[in-house]
């Protein structure tokens, strides 16, 4: 396996609501974590952090959007053909994002 190295983004973008990619597509394997504290989240209070493997995150966990509450991480499907999306409710949320490619 090849070494770990940051996804895409960290951060969501300027804009509420609208998803980036945490994690790039066809990867071997990876990880997104919420910070617990608001401080590491680069707001003012802790907010949820919405992850989809599937498609274009949303700001509410349905069938492929999954709500990851501060202090919660989310490990990757690998190999994955698609990028796997993160969004939130605020602009410039902070997240860690992991990624292995495939040698």
């Amino acid at each position: 396996m090849a070494t770990p190295q940051s996804g895409p983004n960290t951060q969501t973008g300027s804009s509420p609501g609208v998803s980036v990619i945490g994690i790039d597509p066809n990867m071997a394997g990876g990880y997104i974590v919420n910070p617990l504290a608001a401080a590491d989240q680069g707001l003012s209070t802790a907010e949820v952090l919405y992850v989809n493997q599937v498609t274009v995150a949303t700001l509410n966990a349905n069938t492929t959007t999954i709500a990851l509450q501060p202090g919660q991480s989310y490990t990757v499907i690998p190999f994955t053909t698609t990028p796997v999306t993160v969004s939130s409710a605020s602009a410039n949320h902070k997240f860690t994002a992991v990624e292995w490619p495939t040698a």
